[in-house]
């Protein structure tokens, strides 16, 4: 189901994208935080992968922030798409009616009164523009969600303290994306990503094409903490983890074992769309040592009581996605493909 307002004729300009799940209340607080945005803000799409229970409050917010934007389109989802389906959805829509700029946006996030203006700011320095990332529940910690790689192919975020730099990739929340990005690349690929890295696969794809990716620490956006909580396992200290280390390609859990490849079970299929993604993007030699790393460290966690790491599936996994990294050749055309030929 689908439903378009459009208000003027004026030229679109920037159209914040966000993917809705089950959750109206987060839905009605990121709406809320657009309110005094930069005017450029012309429209807004949202893409609805709720259950039908939902979809109703959902389409009520929508109409309830509808006469904000000269363009807003809400479209209800036959079946869940996942982050990757719904986002690849809304930027395609904008980029069908000519906006200029497209914002892509968690529902679980929001953003600061000035912080799209600061974006813009950057327009004509970067095609991926970056915001700053605070914490929900903490807004003095920054976290910044973008990364560059070290010569082992591991990723590690920016420092905090960067006002301005380029980046390899990024994490989707306050995500400004141009036109010229979504001529050159397209979309969020929906096929081998379901929830998680889809974001990063965009940001290598763009950089491949000689893209600009820019942080720009004056825009600021807030969202639940992405770090791990609680006992955490450590065997260097926080610095040299960061500065270091190899990719870490996670590992298949059991309980990812025990259920089918489906995404009804959505973050089970993540390590698999990761395992794809550094074959694609890593050269051989990281893919191998990053096999390793990531082998020795998911046995320790296994010997220091983690009982949910499949160790002999997520061997598998990465023994297949190194032939494939080697022979530049990806044979599956969805994740789900993969995930049954591993399990």
């Amino acid at each position: 189901m689908s439903h378009t307002i459009t208000l003027s004729n004026t030229t679109p300009f920037v159209c914040a994208v966000t993917v809705a799940y089950n959750n109206p209340e987060e839905l009605a607080s990121l709406l809320s935080s657009l309110h005094d945005q930069h005017a450029c803000l012309s429209g807004l799409i949202i893409i609805d992968n709720s259950d039908n229970c939902f979809s109703v409050q959902n389409k009520t917010i929508c109409d309830l922030y509808a006469r904000r934007y000269a363009f807003i389109y809400y479209h209800k989802t036959t079946n869940n798409v996942g982050s990757a389906g719904g986002f690849r959805c809304g930027m395609k829509i904008a980029h069908k009616h000519g906006f200029r700029w497209v914002w892509l946006l968690d529902q679980d996030g929001a953003v600061s009164s000035n912080c799209l203006a600061e974006l813009l700011k950057q327009a004509d320095k970067g095609d991926i523009l970056c915001p700053n990332r605070v914490d929900t529940h903490r807004p003095h910690s920054s976290e910044p969600m973008v990364f560059v790689k070290n010569f082992l192919g591991g990723e590690y975020r920016i420092s905090w303290c960067v006002t301005h730099c380029q980046v390899v990739t990024f994490g989707t929340h306050g995500v400004l994306i141009s036109k010229k990005a979504l001529d050159t690349i397209g979309y969020y690929d929906d096929s081998l990503f379901f929830v998680g890295y889809e974001d990063h696969d965009y940001g290598y794809r763009a950089v491949q094409k000689g893209l600009v990716i820019l942080f720009a620490a004056e825009a600021e956006v807030s969202h639940p903490s992405s770090l791990p909580t609680g006992k955490k396992l450590k065997i260097f200290p926080a610095q040299l983890n960061l500065k270091i280390l190899p990719a870490d390609l996670n590992y298949v859990s059991v309980r990812r074992e025990e259920r089918p490849c489906s995404r009804n079970e959505a973050r089970s299929l993540a390590p698999f769309s990761l395992a794809y993604l550094d074959s694609k993007h890593l050269a051989p030699w990281q893919f191998a040592i990053a096999l390793v790393y990531t082998e020795c460290y998911a046995l320790y966690r296994k010997i220091a009581g983690e009982r949910g790491i499949a160790l002999t599936a997520t061997l598998r996994l990465h023994l297949k996605c190194l032939r494939f990294s080697l022979k530049r050749d990806w044979p599956y055309a969805t994740i789900e493909l993969l995930c049954q030929d591993i399990i």
